[in-house]
């Protein structure tokens, strides 16, 4: 049997120390939810529309405002305001609401267009707790 030399003992625990560091980080960015458990806490709004791709005009279709948390679960201890803008600003979409309460992490509204139209609806934070990041969606209202 060979005799190691105190420089390959070296090499050889350096390089198994390499190795499991690159193992550790790997497992601990590929598995993060083992490691490092999410917040409840919300961080971006989030725009829930039935079917945003085919809204029937002259008919309300209710849109659904929420705090979400990284998982995309609702936080419910939110109470934020929120703004609703569309693009383009002079379409024929009319909200019930351009400010909203959200109301345990929630709130809806509804929208009606009298015309076929693609508008981007867009909910900004404006004052909570701490700043959420935007939502936006598409709706395009159809003849059904």
């Amino acid at each position: 049997m060979k005799r190691w030399r105190k420089v390959e003992v070296a090499q050889t625990l350096l390089s198994a120390i390499i190795i499991l560091t690159i193992l550790s980080l790997t497992s601990y960015y590929a598995l993060p939810s083992i490691f490092r458990p999410t917040s409840p806490e919300a961080v971006r709004l989030v725009l829930s529309v039935p079917s945003p791709n085919a809204v029937t005009i002259d008919r309300p279709e209710v849109v659904t405002v929420y705090a979400a948390n990284a998982e995309g679960k609702i936080d419910r201890t939110r109470n934020d305001t929120v703004e609703l803008t569309l693009d383009p600003p002079n379409s024929g979409v009319r909200l019930s609401d351009t400010r909203l309460a959200l109301v345990n992490g929630e709130a809806t509204l509804t929208v009606i267009s009298s015309k076929s139209e693609l508008v981007t609806l867009t909910a900004t934070w404006v004052e909570g707790r701490t700043p959420l990041k935007s939502a936006v969606v598409s709706l395009n209202f159809l003849h059904v």
